[in-house]
């Protein structure tokens, strides 16, 4: 979202941004639903757009502007029924839904727009001088788990698991588990790596995946999402199943292409440039405007009749 947010106003939009931070207490929820009221009274916001179900509730009190949410597979697909069932109450009351990726416009109908990757900041670095900045061994197989451990969901103990398993058959490898890098870093991270492992249970559209090809390394992931189409067709990456012998497998099948000249990870990435993907959003939102204004047009008549 904070790319996005970014590559808007680089496009000359004015954007105001409140966090709700709902993960730390759920009574962040009413405290920002008072921020929303307070701010659309204030100004005559274009647009309100909150990103996954739960945050759609506070932006449902805005006021004389239209609701565009986007859905990014935890608040569709995720282990909650409540969270599932909320978010398939809120999306009736908008005006737009984006979500990333065809499985989920499957559970939830919506205009797919997968997340996109900023290709001026996620792009590849020397492995050797990335691995004497991150102070990672020069000489070991990396993989990279870009995710937090806690979460369940992301299955660290299977990517633990798949690596053990190389250890135990003689690999020089090391798991390297990254968490609230800034976006600056994280190139340096996926540079510095000889592959990318991501074996979630689910997912909407993983940027993690576009991130890594962005920066040319090589990407070893379940299938879920739309991972599929993500990979399809790139040599040097590989969608295997949950199982820790397959996917240490796997692994050592592609640690070869993260040196080789001939992987086309990045070239791959184009077609999910950031800039490609806002000016998508932005379209949605003109759309949304003119049904908007024609609808207030609408009524106006109505009443001065």
């Amino acid at each position: 979202m904070c790319q996005q947010v970014e590559q808007l106003r680089r496009f000359g939009h004015t954007v105001d941004v409140i966090d709700i931070l709902g993960f730390q207490s759920k009574i962040n929820y009413l405290r920002r639903t008072l921020d929303v009221v307070r701010m659309t009274t204030a100004v005559a916001y274009d647009i309100v757009h909150a990103h996954y179900g739960y945050s759609a509730y506070p932006a449902m009190f805005r006021l004389r502007a239209p609701l565009v949410i986007t859905l990014h597979g935890t608040d569709v697909i995720g282990k909650s029924i409540f969270e599932r069932l909320s978010t398939r109450a809120v999306s009736h009351f908008a005006d737009a839904v984006i979500v990333v990726s065809e499985e989920l416009r499957r559970r939830i109908p919506g205009i797919v727009i997968p997340c996109g990757v900023d290709l001026s900041v996620f792009k590849p670095y020397d492995r050797d001088k990335a691995r004497a900045r991150l102070g990672w061994p020069k000489d070991k197989h990396i993989v990279l788990f870009p995710f937090d451990p806690a979460r369940p969901e992301k299955r660290y103990d299977l990517a633990k698991a798949s690596v053990e398993q190389l250890v135990q058959e003689g690999v020089d490898v090391e798991l390297m588990t990254v968490v609230n890098v800034p976006n600056g870093e994280m190139p340096w991270c996926y540079s510095a790596a000889d592959a990318l492992l991501l074996c979630s249970d689910y997912e909407g559209s993983p940027t993690s995946i576009k991130e890594a090809l962005a920066c040319n390394r090589p990407v070893v992931a379940t299938r879920v999402g739309d991972v599929g189409e993500l990979l399809n067709g790139i040599a040097g990456t590989r969608i295997c199943p949950q199982d820790a012998g397959t996917i240490a497998r796997n692994l050592r099948d592609v640690f070869d292409w993260s040196r080789s000249s001939e992987f086309r990870g990045r070239a791959a990435m184009a077609r999910y440039d950031q800039v490609l993907t806002v000016e998508r959003i932005v379209g949605v939102y003109d759309d949304v405007l003119s049904n908007f204004r024609a609808r207030t047009v609408g009524r106006r008549l109505l009443r001065s009749g």
